[in-house]
């Protein structure tokens, strides 16, 4: 439940600090509600608090931090102070940034190069340096402790670095063709994200954002006024508006971490790896479309507001069709999880608590268990890791490993292991579930590592199957 409640208030936080941000814009009441309605359906903002993890505060601390950056820069830019003083909340916000998700550092690399690009250095070595401090921190308590000085969920989900011509061609063409054009889903690596929709969506922003500046581009360089918008006319240039850069650097920004997502990191995963990305560019985005759309629409013939219907309509149907699909399976979601995840955990903990388990799925089984269980995909073992980044992650290495800790049951989707592995140990049931689209797949196998300790995990599994929910299809070997 807790992580439910932080969600909530989280979620409200949001919303409040987007509220307050559209206000101080000069957006109507009735703009703030429509744009707010927006960015909850399009995030989805109700799915983030649903998967109760950190992506809430990532979209909250990202919109700070990028916001709070690109308004404070305009100010700079337009009042030129003898000394550029960076507000200390852009470092705390650059610092929850990078805290909350690894992929903050997009965001912070972005802003540091355009503090450089204005020839601020010492600025953005400081914001740099005091943003990736915890990273930092860390890094070196994890070395201290054996680990690497980055997690391994985050080491595991990176591709190698190419070590010949042929694997860096082949580099070259999944980061900046595949990942920039491409929807692909087959042929991923077992325990791999399906991008699907999320990448498709997340690909259109490359689209959108440019669009988007090119669009209110006489708006963001000011000079002119548009109708019924609020705000600074003719403060400091006669007859002229007070250029909106901050627009610009804020759509700039959010076009080069999107670059930077789709290349080195992942979307999808319940729609959430992208969510800060989708919910950032829907609030400027939205607050552009509020401000100055009717304006920029009347400049042009009939025929090009046809067109540009149709290209908007092209670009963010994906997003319409993202959040749809977020909202129709996030039920499903949760039922799949109840139906394998926790029943794994509940059986390992009824029978096996403080007993050494290999699986490859770790999160419900190591909360609900007490035991140092084995994760045979590395996520949670280091020697695991260790193998897979040394190309040492073989069924012999795995078998080995299990049986020098003393596991004894293996919990695991067959379709992520060599055949080899699975033929080393004695199969003894499995559970299936229907309409999953969450879990790693849709059947969970019972294998015993110690040939002799199978008629018992099958007498366990038996007398546990009566508690299973409905839904849940058992087969015995």
């Amino acid at each position: 439940v807790i992580p439910f409640i932080i969600n909530c208030v989280v979620a409200v936080v949001l919303l409040v600090v987007v509220r307050r941000w559209l206000e101080r814009e000069g957006v109507s009441v009735r703009g703030q509600l429509v744009i707010l309605l927006g960015i909850i359906f399009l995030t989805p903002v109700p799915i983030l608090v649903v998967c109760g993890m950190e992506h809430t505060l990532q979209c909250l601390f990202s919109f700070l931090f990028v916001f709070g950056f690109a308004g404070w820069l305009e100010r700079a830019l337009w009042e030129k102070p003898a000394r550029w003083r960076l507000p200390w909340p852009i470092f705390v916000y650059g610092v929850m940034v990078s805290f909350t998700r690894y992929e903050g550092l997009f965001l912070i690399a972005i802003v540091c190069l355009i503090l450089a690009w204005h020839r601020k250095w010492a600025l953005g070595f400081r914001l740099g340096l005091i943003s990736v401090l915890p990273l930092v921190i860390f890094g070196v308590w994890s070395v201290a402790k054996g680990s690497y000085f980055l997690p391994n969920s985050v080491l595991l989900k990176s591709e190698s670095a190419p070590l010949s011509v042929g694997a860096l061609m082949k580099w070259l063409d999944t980061i900046f063709v595949q990942k920039l054009t491409v929807v692909k889903t087959d042929g991923l690596p077992a325990g791999t994200p399906r991008p699907g929709i999320s990448l498709l969506a997340t690909q259109r922003l490359l689209i959108i954002l440019p669009l988007v500046y090119l669009a209110f581009l006489k708006y963001i360089r000011g000079g002119t006024s548009a109708k019924g918008v609020g705000g600074a006319a003719g403060e400091g240039r006669p007859g002229g508006d007070r250029p909106r850069v901050a627009y610009g650097y804020i759509l700039i920004i959010l076009l080069a971490c999107t670059v930077l997502q789709l290349c080195f990191a992942s979307t999808g995963w319940l729609y959430r790896y992208e969510a800060y990305l989708v919910f950032c560019s829907s609030a400027i985005v939205g607050l552009l479309v509020w401000k100055y759309a009717s304006a920029a629409l009347r400049e042009r013939p009939a025929i090009v507001r046809w067109m540009l219907a149709a290209v908007v309509f092209a670009a963010t149907f994906p997003f319409v069709l993202r959040s749809a699909a977020a909202f129709s399976k996030t039920g499903t979601a949760c039922v799949n999880i109840y139906q394998q995840q926790y029943q794994m955990g509940r059986f390992l903990h009824t029978y096996y608590d403080r007993d050494v388990n290999a699986v490859n799925d770790i999160g419900a089984v190591s909360y609900l268990t007490g035991g140092a269980n084995i994760d045979l995909w590395g996520l949670g073992n280091i020697d695991v890791a260790r193998s897979r980044k040394s190309g040492r992650w073989s069924p012999a290495f795995l078998d080995s490993l299990c049986r020098a800790q003393h596991a004894g049951t293996a919990v695991l989707y067959e379709k992520w292991f060599n055949d080899s592995l699975l033929h080393r140990w004695t199969k003894v049931a499995t559970w299936g579930i229907a309409n999953n689209v969450i879990c790693g797949d849709d059947t969970v196998s019972f294998f015993s590592i110690r040939p002799a300790d199978a008629p018992s995990l099958k007498n366990n599994l038996e007398a546990f199957e009566k508690q299973l929910p409905a839904g849940v299809t058992v087969k015995y070997y």
